[in-house]
């Protein structure tokens, strides 16, 4: 998934990429959107992310070296994941979304959140899938979304976020 308003995009991996050397052309199409902006890839967030970013590194450099691939230090995950549980989240890991969030507010004047909702139906109460891209579910032991999304509406609230719940136009 990519995201981005000027800046920094977050990317994490899905299944319509994962023929990357031989089909690199819908990555480049979706990240090409973003101009020269870096790609922050939590790389090292868990073992199954580790070898598809560095295929996307290998496939992205030649193909577009004037847009950086930056991946998350594990030393800076960790120290994430002790900074929130330090401020009472009680989830194994944190979700890739809410990690990167995180950065984005350590690198950027501006956050604007859009498509962080953990429950099951928006506000209008019409379905929404957890992924855009799939009909999975979050793994309920490993992440607490509500208690995520508590965090960012507390961040909004304080002027640290901009958090936009209403479908984008």
């Amino acid at each position: 998934m990519a995201d981005s308003r000027k800046g920094a995009v977050r990317m994490t991996m899905h299944p319509r990429f994962k023929n990357l050397e031989k089909n690199p052309d819908p990555l480049v199409e979706r990240v090409s959107v973003y101009g020269n902006a870096p790609l922050i890839i939590p790389a090292f967030a868990y073992t199954i992310c580790t070898s598809v970013s560095i295929k996307t590194l290998k496939v992205l450099q030649p193909i577009r070296p004037q847009q950086p691939v930056v991946f998350s230090s594990p030393s800076y995950l960790r120290t994430l994941d002790s900074f929130w549980k330090g401020r009472g989240l009680r989830e194994e890991r944190l979700s890739t979304g809410f990690m990167l969030i995180s950065t984005a507010l350590e690198l950027c004047e501006h956050v604007h959140v859009y498509g962080f909702w953990p429950f099951d139906s928006d506000l209008q109460e019409r379905p929404v899938p957890y992924h855009y891209y799939n009909q999975l579910k979050p793994h309920r032991y490993a992440h607490k979304m509500p208690e995520e999304f508590v965090r960012l509406l507390q961040l909004h609230s304080q002027g640290a976020l901009t958090l936009h719940l209403q479908p984008c136009s």
